[in-house]
C-alpha cells in the first residue's frame, strides 16, 4: 500500500516534470559516459566503447519510462496529455465543438434548471432558524384517526396557557391564510395574505428589518387600530419605498397602517407560498367577512375551527417528550371542555414544506412532482446527446485513418477509447458551464413566469448553491456516456486492414464473386 508521503511525491512530480526531466538526461549521460570511458581503458576505440556502454546500460527509453513511474501518477499524467489532445482536436473543428457545446447546454441547462427547483422545494433550509424544532399542532379523532381538524381561537389561548405546553415549548403561535382584496377599487387585485397571533415572528426566531410586530392588545378583536406587517416582496414591489412603514394601504376597502417589514426571503411557515402581508388576529373579522353585511365574530366562537397552530420546541426537548405532554393538555382540555373536545387528542408533526394541511401528510407528491420533472428534462438530454452522437459518427468517418495507424503502431483499444471519451469529457464540461448559467437564469424566469400568472407570491429562488454545481458536474459526467462511449466503441472496432489501404492511398479492392475460385490455375503460355 502507498504511503501519504509517497502518494504527495508523486503528485508534486507533475508540477515538477521539467526539471526531473532534465535531472534524469544528465544521470543517464554521466552513466553512460562513466561506462565508455572503462571501455576506452580496457582497450576499445572511441565508436565501439560508446557501443558497448549502450549495451551494458540497456534500454534507455524503458529505463526513463520507469524512472518517470516513481516520480509521478501515470494515471493523472496520461489523462492531462488526453486533455491537451482533446483540446488541440477541437481547435481544429471550431465549427463543430460550437454546435456540440450549444447542444449540450441546452440539455444540461433544462436539467440544472429542474434540479434547482426541486432541490428549493426540497432540501434548501427555511426562512427561520432551527427547523427542526418547529412543528404544527394537530386535532386528531380518537375513534377515528384519520379524521383531523383546525383550532379555534378559545382553543388556541387554552393550548398556550397549559403549564405542559410552556415547559416543552418556547412559543406557540396561531395564523390562517385569507385572500384579500388590495389596493384602491380600480385598481385593486387579490393577494395572498397570512392572520397571525402577535406572537408569530417571535416564535419563529425572525427579527424584521424595519419597523416593530405585532403588540399583545392588537390579537384581540377591536382593541386596537388596524395595522399590517408588508413582507420584503411588498416592499419591494413598491420600489422600496422609503416612507413605507408608517404608511396607510387599503385591504379590502378599509384602511391599515404598515409598522413593519419582513426580511429578503422569509415565506411565512411554507416554502413556496408567501403572504404579501400580515394582519394580526384582532382583525381577523375585518379580513375574513369583508363582503358580509354583518360580520360574525368567528375569531370568539368555540366551534370555527379556522386555526392553524405551531410551536417552537425548547432546546433539549424532544418531539416524543413533547406530544407526551400534549397527552396531558389533552386531557386537561377535555375534562375543562368535555362538549368541543369529544373523543379529541393532540398531537405534533414536523413543519410541511409546501403548504398548510389540516392533517399531516408525507410529502410524497412533491417526490413524485420531482421525478415528472427529471424525466422530462432527462428526455430533453437524451435528445440532445442522440444528436451529438450522430455528429460524432460522422466526424469519425474522418478520423478512422488516425484511429487505424494508433491501432497498427501499437495503441490499445483501451487507451485509445479513453482518449476519445476524455475529448467527450471536455465538451460535456464546456457545455456544462453554459448549461449551469442557463439552468440558473431559467429557473428564476420560470418561478417569475409562474407568479405573474398566480394569486400567490412564489419564493422559488434558483440559487448557485454547491449541490447545484454538483449536480451539473454529474450530468457532464452522464451526457458523455451517452454520447461520446457509442461513437467510440464503434470507431475502435474498424477494419484495421481496409482503413490503413485507405491511408497509403490504395483502394479496398471488393471480394471476389462466391462463384470464382479463390486459386485460379496459370494459364498455358
Amino acid at each position: 500500500m502507498i504511503s501519504l508521503r509517497v502518494l504527495l511525491s508523486k503528485f508534486s512530480g507533475l508540477f515538477r516534470k521539467t526539471r526531473l526531466e532534465q535531472q534524469l538526461d544528465e544521470d543517464v549521460r554521466a552513466h553512460l559516459e562513466m561506462l565508455t570511458e572503462e571501455n576506452l581503458r580496457k582497450g576499445m576505440d572511441p565508436e565501439e566503447a560508446r557501443y558497448a556502454a549502450l549495451r551494458q546500460f540497456g534500454n534507455v527509453s524503458s529505463m526513463k519510462e520507469e524512472c518517470r513511474e516513481t516520480w509521478s501518477i501515470r494515471f493523472i499524467e496520461e489523462l492531462l496529455q488526453d486533455v491537451r489532445f482533446a483540446l488541440r482536436t477541437l481547435a481544429k473543428s471550431p465549427a463543430f465543438t460550437a454546435v456540440a457545446v450549444l447542444t449540450l447546454s441546452l440539455g444540461i441547462g433544462a436539467n440544472t434548471a429542474i434540479f434547482s427547483i426541486v432541490h428549493d422545494l426540497v432540501f434548501s433550509p427555511r426562512p427561520y432558524p432551527d427547523e427542526a424544532q418547529v412543528v404544527q399542532f394537530y386535532t386528531q379523532d380518537k375513534k377515528h384517526p384519520g379524521n383531523f381538524r383546525l383550532f379555534s381561537y378559545p382553543t388556541y389561548t387554552n393550548i398556550r396557557e397549559q403549564s405542559g405546553v410552556r415547559a416543552a415549548f418556547s412559543g406557540v403561535l396561531a395564523h390562517n391564510p385569507a385572500m384579500v382584496s388590495l389596493g384602491e377599487d380600480k385598481a385593486s387585485h387579490r393577494a395572498f395574505v397570512d392572520i397571525v397571533s402577535w406572537n408569530y415572528f417571535r416564535t419563529l426566531e425572525v427579527p424584521l428589518v424595519r419597523g416593530r410586530g405585532f403588540l399583545p392588545e392588537e390579537e384581540k378583536p377591536g382593541s386596537a387600530a388596524p395595522v399590517v406587517i408588508a413582507s420584503y416582496l411588498y416592499w419591494k414591489n413598491t420600489g422600496f419605498d422609503p416612507q413605507l412603514v408608517g404608511k396607510t394601504i387599503r385591504v379590502n376597502e378599509r384602511p391599515f397602517t404598515v409598522v413593519g417589514i419582513t426580511p429578503e426571503h422569509f415565506s411565512g411557515t411554507a416554502m413556496i407560498f408567501g403572504p404579501e402581508l400580515y394582519f394580526p388576529l384582532g382583525d381577523y373579522d375585518l379580513l375574513t367577512n369583508d363582503f358580509q353585511a354583518e360580520a360574525k365574530r368567528s375569531l370568539e366562537r368555540r366551534d370555527a375551527y379556522d386555526l392553524y397552530v405551531v410551536g417552537r420546541l425548547r432546546p433539549g426537548v424532544t418531539v416524543d417528550t413533547a406530544g407526551a405532554a400534549l397527552q396531558v393538555v389533552a386531557a386537561n382540555l377535555q375534562r375543562a371542555l368535555p362538549v368541543e373536545q369529544k373523543d379529541q387528542t393532540l398531537i405534533i408533526r414536523p413543519l410541511p414544506r409546501t403548504r398548510t394541511s389540516t392533517y399531516p401528510t408525507d410529502e410524497s407528491d412533491l417526490t413524485v412532482l420531482g421525478l415528472m420533472l427529471f424525466c422530462l428534462a432527462a428526455i430533453v438530454l437524451f435528445v440532445a446527446c442522440l444528436n451529438l452522437a450522430n455528429l460524432l459518427l460522422a466526424r469519425g468517418l474522418a478520423r478512422r485513418k488516425e484511429i487505424a495507424i494508433r491501432l497498427a503502431l501499437g495503441g490499445s483499444r483501451g487507451r485509445i477509447i479513453r482518449q476519445l471519451l476524455t475529448e467527450g469529457l471536455v465538451l460535456s464540461l464546456a457545455g456544462g458551464a453554459g448549461g449551469f448559467l442557463i439552468g440558473l437564469l431559467s429557473s428564476d424566469l420560470l418561478a417569475a413566469s409562474l407568479g405573474a400568472h398566480m394569486p400567490v407570491a412564489l419564493f422559488l429562488r434558483g440559487s448557485a448553491d454547491p449541490a447545484v454545481f454538483v449536480a451539473t458536474l454529474g450530468f457532464c459526467a452522464l451526457a458523455t456516456l451517452f454520447f461520446a462511449l457509442g461513437p467510440a466503441l464503434k470507431l475502435t472496432h474498424a477494419d484495421l486492414l481496409s482503413d490503413l489501404k485507405e491511408q497509403a492511398g490504395e483502394d479496398a479492392a471488393p471480394p471476389p464473386p462466391p462463384w470464382l475460385p479463390r486459386n485460379p490455375p496459370l494459364l498455358a503460355q
